[in-house]
């Protein structure tokens, strides 16, 4: 497994040294792995958290004003020791209180709480709350270790950081954590395991249809293992156990919380938070605050948790008051009642066309149509794998969007207007289709359907739209494109009249791509790794002759 690191045992120390140069008013504590803030007003209790490390960008992410005074780290999902524990509390002696935020694993339970009362006996006052949020294990503690510590801990660390920032004792400030605690619900899913830097190998293993359910941040494994799922199937079943576990129901306010644990991309996060939202207002729940992003991961773990925060009016308020540490997202959260919408101010390119005139529609248009969408979906999977050989990976399902939007569209095609139909489907793969095949396919129809309005024939049309995408794309003929199989099939159409000797020609010009030097698209920066992979650009130009020429 390559990761970005110089040696195993250097990983926290490095890591730290890179948050606290870029985090204003921090600094380490000499000799530990201890990050604190030196710019704290002496009047202000100190928030605390920590555990092992590989949690980023939890704990040392949430230091600053209004979040958190301090950080202790262990090693990567290892506890830090009792005396590094101290030596953070010792930072703030002069402060009229510290307080430790501990996820509920024994090592740390362990360790902060003996620094807590060692603390204790040097006159420092310091009080402890434990994060036991994870719904997926029973709370009976002789049943298991008791419920673990997930992503909840950074909205109870935003509410006990808040809370201090506000000034009161340290008694109120634990007690706004500790209830923030209680009324916290988190459960995860992962689709792959941690991978521990000095290991250098998962924690364990998954195929590639199966998820972990309700597993903990530290790599080990959940309560079960099953068949992957569509993501709103996942939510919903989460949502349902945290909602059922905390005894939320109709009526109540929260926030939601959607976790990464490392390699969740932001744009499943989003997709995640949508049915989250779409869950609890089903149940009559008021979602006030959401968020979605990587809070609290698990290394390089691809998965997510949810946490729902039941809300009263202080608890938001300290959710909201204003916090600069660096991971936080000071001044987002707001949720929209439903999805906002504008209205498209575009127009019906297809249907506010004036008909041509003079340009004969062939009787069998319709169907020459359809059988090109359905070419188009049976070749998705070879063209996708044409084209993540060489590309993006991305053409094949691009052309399968077009396929089934055209595919929706056709009853609002004039089909006694060929002018008018290659109008309207340029207009529908235009909104269906982005990247680069879209635009380049919408303006060869363009091109195409000008030159018959023009007079032109159905015959030199294709040469039309060939130019049409030449013009648009800046690439010509020998530059590994599209454009190697649409031009010979152009000439050949326009020489020959015949749809099947355009085809043969396409044929031959995209089985000749496998040898060409690319010039443009992704693949141009890949250079001689192209060779022996033919374009499927130019590939996806034979599938729609084929068709054409087969109902010809």
């Amino acid at each position: 497994m390559k990761k970005l690191i110089n040696a195993p045992g250097d990983v926290v120390a490095h890591a730290l040294e890179g948050v606290v140069r870029s985090t204003p008013g921090a600094a380490l504590v000499e000799g530990t792995s201890v990050l604190v803030r030196t710019d704290l007003p002496t009047d202000q209790v100190a928030v605390l958290c920590g555990g092992g490390s590989g949690h980023e960008p939890a704990h040392a992410g949430y230091v600053g004003p209004g979040h958190l005074a301090g950080a202790v780290c262990g090693e990567v999902f290892a506890s830090p020791s009792a005396d590094a524990v101290l030596s953070g509390i010792r930072a703030f002696r002069d402060h009229p209180g510290v307080l430790l935020v501990v996820m509920n694993y024994t090592g740390d339970r362990l360790n902060f709480g003996l620094a807590a009362q060692l603390a204790r006996a040097e006159g420092i006052a310091c009080e402890m709350v434990t994060v036991a949020d994870d719904v997926a294990l029973d709370a009976d503690d002789d049943v298991t270790a008791g419920r673990r510590g997930l992503a909840g801990t950074v909205l109870v660390t935003k509410v006990a950081g808040a809370a201090a920032a506000a000034g009161v004792p340290l008694d109120e400030v634990a007690r706004a954590a500790r209830e923030t605690a209680g009324a916290v619900g988190t459960m995860g899913v992962a689709l792959s395991a941690a991978t521990v830097p000095s290991a250098g190998e998962p924690g364990f293993v998954l195929e590639h249809d199966e998820i972990e359910i309700g597993l903990g941040i530290h790599g080990e494994q959940g309560v079960r293992r099953e068949s992957l799922r569509p993501a709103d199937e996942l939510v919903d079943e989460v949502v349902e156990t945290v909602c059922a576990d905390r005894g939320f129901a109709r009526g109540d306010r929260v926030a939601v919380l959607v976790n990464g644990t490392g390699a969740t991309p932001p744009m499943e996060l989003s997709i995640l938070l949508r049915r989250a939202l779409e869950n609890l207002e089903s149940r009559g729940i008021g979602v006030e605050r959401a968020w979605a992003g990587t809070f609290l991961s698990s290394i390089d773990m691809a998965g997510f948790s949810v946490a729902v925060l039941g809300l009263d009016d202080e608890r938001l308020a300290r959710l909201d008051a204003p916090a600069r540490s660096a991971a936080w997202p000071s001044g987002s959260g707001t949720v929209a009642g439903g999805v906002p919408t504008v209205p498209d101010a575009g127009v019906d390119e297809a249907g506010d066309l004036a008909p041509s005139s003079g340009v004969p529609a062939p009787a069998d248009l319709r169907a020459r149509v359809e059988a090109v969408c359905a070419a188009v979906r049976d070749a998705e999977p070879r063209l996708t794998e044409l084209d993540t050989a060489t590309g993006d990976g991305d053409l094949g399902t691009s052309l399968l969007r077009g396929a089934d939007a055209v595919g929706e569209e056709l009853d609002s095609y004039r089909w006694d207007d060929p002018v008018a139909v290659l109008r309207g489907i340029a207009a529908t793969l235009r909104r269906a289709i982005g990247g680069t095949s879209g635009p380049l396919y919408a303006t060869g129809l363009l091109h195409a359907a000008e030159h018959l309005a023009d007079g032109g024939s159905w015959a030199t049309a294709l040469q039309a739209g060939a130019d049409g995408v030449s013009d648009l794309g800046g690439a010509k003929a020998g530059d590994r494109t599209m454009l190697d199989a649409l031009f010979p099939a152009a000439s050949a159409l326009a020489a020959s009249r015949s749809v099947d000797e355009a085809l043969s020609a396409a044929r031959e010009g995209a089985a000749a791509t496998e040898t060409m030097a690319p010039r443009r698209g992704r693949s141009s920066y890949l250079g001689d790794r192209v060779h022996g992979h033919r374009d499927a650009g130019a590939e996806a130009v034979t599938v729609w002759l084929a068709a054409l020429a087969s109902e010809a």
